[in-house]
């Protein structure tokens, strides 16, 4: 690994979608849970380009590991929470879909709270992506 690799072009995509799609995960739970009825057409959107950048996030981390590490995934903890959140948000997202309001709501609100512990994780945990 070296420095050349960290400080690839990537470094100008991956954080910046991984970025935008936690912020937009907190925007559609925010307009989910408050303004819910009067949207929907929006919330659907927003919900899906939510699931797009995360997706976009998580593939993009996935090429520039393959080209800084010589490993697509490593199970470093930041990589395995983004897989978390990946999971529990596109299940937001069918649970929106089927019409399961609820449901939803619970896990979008789950997604939030893997979305803080995803950031924080690199505080806290040795890893790959780790500032400590």
């Amino acid at each position: 690994m070296g420095l050349h690799e960290l400080s690839s072009v990537m470094l100008y995509i991956h954080p910046p979608l991984a970025i935008i799609g936690h912020v937009l995960i907190f925007s559609f739970t925010f307009i989910l849970i408050i303004i819910q009825h009067n949207h929907q057409n929006k919330i659907k959107y927003l919900g899906v380009l939510a699931w797009l950048f995360t997706f976009s996030g998580l593939v993009t981390g996935i090429i520039w590991a393959q080209l800084a590490w010589g490993s697509f995934w490593s199970w470093d903890p930041k990589e395995t929470l983004t897989l978390i959140l990946f999971s529990t948000f596109s299940s937001t997202l069918l649970f929106y879909f089927e019409d399961k309001k609820e449901i939803a709501i619970c896990f979008s609100l789950i997604s939030c709270g893997l979305v803080v512990i995803t950031i924080l994780i690199s505080f806290i945990l040795a890893g790959l992506h780790s500032f400590i």
